[in-house]
């Protein structure tokens, strides 16, 4: 009868054990997640054509200048594009992997090489992004016989890469 008493004894220590633990990380990870979550920021911002490397005391993004901020979640980047008069925020309500975006192409590339820019425009593919032909000349080289176009989707149509660049659109919270 003694070791009977000694199992049930261990046993309800055992679950006791279990009951707080599970408490304490529950209340441990809500409280971390309420209290201390910091302000989402960029991992890396920079200028693409521009003399200057980027510094805080930037307020806006210098003219012929291309301002990106890189997002990293894992091996996943996201890349906000700003391009020359347009504000360089300071404070971000949320990171763009949280934010899902349409993708107005199912192929975009050059025509006459078959360069296929559709997995490198990927991580651009956040709502408010504009995609101008001005950044694509810093993916690619654009020369007289370049023929940048794309491939609607939802209507499969080839279409011409537009000069004013592409508008990526939100779908809506993940």
């Amino acid at each position: 009868m003694n070791a009977m008493l000694q199992t049930i004894a261990f046993e309800a220590l055992r679950y006791a054990t279990l009951a707080v633990t599970v408490v304490t990380d529950t209340r441990t990870a809500f409280w971390d997640w309420y209290v201390w979550t910091p302000e989402p920021r960029p991992n890396r911002r920079y200028f693409i054509n521009h003399q200057e490397e980027f510094d805080e005391y930037f307020s806006e993004v210098p003219e012929g200048a291309i301002y990106v901020e890189e997002w990293g979640l894992g091996h996943n980047r996201k890349c906000v594009v700003r391009y020359g008069g347009e504000v360089i925020p300071t404070s971000w309500e949320s990171s763009p992997h949280l934010l899902s975006a349409k993708c107005p192409w199912i192929w975009v590339g050059d025509k006459n090489t078959e360069i296929d820019l559709t997995q490198t425009f990927a991580r651009f593919l956040v709502p408010g992004n504009r995609i101008t032909v001005a950044l694509v000349e810093h993916l690619i080289r654009i020369t007289d016989q370049t023929n940048l176009v794309y491939i609607e989707f939802g209507s499969f149509e080839e279409k011409e890469f537009p000069g004013e660049g592409l508008l990526i659109k939100a779908n809506g919270p993940l």
